[in-house]
């Protein structure tokens, strides 16, 4: 009679401890309440262009969303950036990050830093990544560090590994003596 008892509790016990079907994806609904049609936890999500792999992203989690179109990503959220022979030549870091697959637009957000596998680092609250023109852009305030300087603005535009780049509004003071020429 014990040896019932004991079982029904521990039945009992694990049938309770269990999720419903579909309750993991119903928790994880967006503000919006929307749910994501896939999941995945450690995703490595490579990008092609122009038949060669340019960028891959990575984080702690990503969930797709069909209407719309997109990934979200959440935590360590990092872009790695190949110029078109394949060499890595560039990595973004973030807290948050979305890839907007109708307008091949990624926005990283939260921590935003930029370094070029040549040395200069960039870092903002907000980054945009357009892949169909292969460069990186934001509006934000912006603190670039070249070998030699740092230099502050608000809004930037650069390709993914920082060689060709603008501030669009530069701010501060250089005490660096030009030459005549």
């Amino acid at each position: 009679m014990m040896y019932r008892i004991i079982m029904v509790v521990f039945t009992g016990i694990i049938f309770l401890s269990c999720d419903p079907v579909g309750q993991s994806l119903t928790e994880n609904k967006t503000p919006e309440g929307r749910i994501p049609t896939q999941e995945s936890w450690n995703p490595v999500i490579r990008i092609n262009s122009v038949g060669k792999e340019n960028v891959q992203a990575r984080a702690a989690y990503s969930a797709h969303y069909v209407d719309p179109r997109e990934i979200i990503f959440i935590g360590k959220v990092k872009l790695d950036f190949f110029d078109l022979d394949g060499a890595h030549s560039s990595i973004m870091t973030a807290d948050t990050g979305r890839i907007d697959e109708k307008r091949h637009l990624f926005t990283a957000r939260g921590n935003v830093f930029v370094e070029s596998d040549s040395g200069m680092t960039l870092s903002t609250s907000i980054m945009y990544w357009y892949e169909n023109k292969e460069s990186i852009y934001t509006d934000q305030p912006i603190v670039l560090t070249t070998l030699t300087d740092t230099l502050y603005g608000i809004g930037f535009e650069s390709d993914a590994n920082l060689e060709n780049w603008t501030i669009t509004k530069p701010t501060g003071v250089t005490y660096r003596e030009f030459g005549n020429e």
